[in-house]
C-alpha cells in the first residue's frame, strides 16, 4: 500500500538520493571549474577532465554528504530556527567532507603538486564561504524532489 508510513519513508530516501546527487554534481561543477580556472591555472580543460572525474565521485558521495550533513546537524543540536547554527553547520559539513575528496579528483586529473596545494587552500576558503548556499541547495533540491517523487 503506497499510503503506508514505510512506503512514504521509502519515496523521502529515494527523493534525497536523487536530490542529494543532483545538488553535489550542479553546484561543485561550477564552483570547482571557478576555483580550479581562475585561481590555480588549470587550464580549462585540465578542468573539464577534473570535473568529468568528479562525476563518479559526486555520484557515490553525493549521498553520504547529505547523510553526514544531517548526522551533524543532528549531533551538534543545530535546527532550523538559527540562521547562525545554520551557516556553522553548513560550513563545518562542507569543508570537512570536500576537501580531502577535492584533493583526490585533483590528483586523478593530473593535477601537479604545487596546484593541489594551491587549489586545496583556496577550496577551503571558498567552500568555507559556500558551505552555507550548498546548504539551502540542497534543502531546495529535497524539498523539489520530495514534490515530484513523494
Amino acid at each position: 500500500m503506497t499510503g503506508t508510513p514505510g512506503a512514504n519513508n521509502k519515496r523521502k530516501q529515494i527523493s534525497f538520493l536523487i536530490a542529494d546527487i543532483t545538488a553535489m554534481i550542479l553546484f561543485s561543477t561550477g564552483l570547482c571549474m571557478i576555483i580550479e580556472i581562475f585561481v590555480a591555472g588549470l587550464s580549462f580543460f585540465q578542468s573539464v577532465g577534473a570535473r568529468i572525474a568528479a562525476i563518479p565521485v559526486n555520484l557515490i558521495t553525493g549521498r553520504p554528504y547529505g547523510w553526514f550533513r544531517d548526522t551533524l546537524f543532528l549531533t551538534l543540536g543545530i535546527d532550523r530556527s538559527s540562521p547562525v547554527k545554520l551557516f556553522f553547520g553548513d560550513t563545518l559539513a562542507f569543508v570537512v567532507f570536500q576537501v580531502p575528496l577535492y584533493v583526490l579528483v585533483l590528483l586523478f586529473a593530473g593535477a601537479t603538486w604545487k596546484q593541489i596545494a594551491v587549489t586545496s587552500l583556496s577550496a577551503s576558503l571558498v567552500f568555507s564561504l559556500t558551505g552555507r548556499p550548498y546548504g539551502i541547495f540542497l534543502d531546495f533540491c529535497r524539498r523539489i524532489a520530495v514534490k515530484l517523487l513523494g
